[in-house]
């Protein structure tokens, strides 16, 4: 049974990519190129509705195919991959722990709250660390983040891997992937590393909102907004969740201001405008093939926001170091 195995740190193994979601699958590759990374191998197929459902794979031989032919389609030949789990999947908590703890104290620490927050037995979930750092509440203390999950939620994304080649050398979570491949963007916009940005993805049927400082993840929620409404009471619905949401924020990581925020996915044309007025912050778009260097000749295609590959990206980076 394969469990998380070190999902927030370095892996000496380049990786491709992989995101498997309700609007399809997509892999990518991404290389060195000088002192950046390039955007070397993409590709996106469709899946039937109703093959993922509630981040669950319903249509296993259905999203098969779906990855075996991205895969031949983009060209890596790549084998060990990056997948991910939804943020829904996992449960987070960040422990703070004795500075002078060794790997086998730390992991025993872990493994006494993973059995605390999920009290099932211990061959059902799997379990995960990464040292965030020196803590800045406590000297002398670590802050350590535990992740964990049902077995069986590893197990079917790291299957589905196997089943057509692959090998999964990293199951992360969605939302931390994500950081990543923001993180990585904003920085050639030269913002302040230390400033809180806010983050709004926009999917087919679903928009989330995210909060992070650097590239570590501060705080998600998923808006109950739909663009299924007429757009200008959709663009209000959003401001005002997202607006919601930032307050609910603040309560939880203690910060209060709020520096620029990003709109990832198809957004309503309007939207950017109406949301830097309500809020009083700049707000931009972000987009990995506008953002980071590509191979000659390749594009995200004509059939998805451009934008879509973010989430693949932000596996793909997996292959270098933080």
């Amino acid at each position: 049974m394969l469990s998380f195995h070190r999902w927030w740190g370095r892996t000496t193994i380049p990786v491709v990519g992989v995101d498997i979601s309700t609007s399809g699958v997509r892999v990518m590759e991404l290389v060195s190129s000088g002192r950046h990374v390039q955007i070397a191998h993409y590709a996106h197929q469709n899946l039937p509705t109703g093959a993922i459902r509630d981040g669950s794979i319903v249509m296993r031989d259905a999203v098969c195919v779906a990855l075996r032919d991205a895969m031949r389609e983009s060209g890596s030949r790549l084998r060990h991959a990056a997948l991910a789990l939804p943020a829904s999947a996992v449960i987070k908590k960040t422990l703070r722990l004795p500075a002078q703890s060794s790997e086998d104290e730390l992991e025993m620490y872990v493994e006494a709250e993973a059995m605390a927050l999920l009290p099932v037995a211990r061959e059902e979930i799997g379990v995960d660390f990464a040292i965030m750092g020196a803590s800045a509440q406590q000297a002398d203390a670590i802050d350590v983040m535990l992740v964990a999950a049902r077995q069986e939620k590893i197990n079917e994304r790291a299957e589905l891997a196997l089943a057509v080649g692959l090998n999964p050398q990293i199951i992360d979570v969605e939302s931390q992937a994500l950081m990543s491949a923001i993180g990585l963007m904003v920085r050639s916009s030269e913002l302040p590393v230390d400033h809180v940005l806010g983050v709004i993805q926009i999917d087919a049927d679903q928009v989330h909102a995210y909060f992070m400082q650097g590239e570590a993840l501060l705080f998600e929620k998923r808006l109950s907004s739909t663009l299924a409404r007429k757009e200008t009471v959709a663009i209000e619905a959003i401001c005002q969740e997202f607006n919601r949401a930032f307050q609910l924020s603040q309560t939880s990581a203690g910060h209060t201001s709020l520096h620029h925020v990003y709109l990832l996915g198809p957004a309503p044309a309007d939207l950017k405008n109406v949301l830097a007025d309500r809020m009083s912050v700049g707000v931009s778009t972000l987009d990995p093939w506008q953002q980071l260097a590509v191979k000659p000749g390749l594009t995200s295609g004509d059939h998805e926001h451009s934008s879509a590959c973010t989430l693949a990206c932000g596996l793909a980076l997996r292959s270098f170091d933080p």
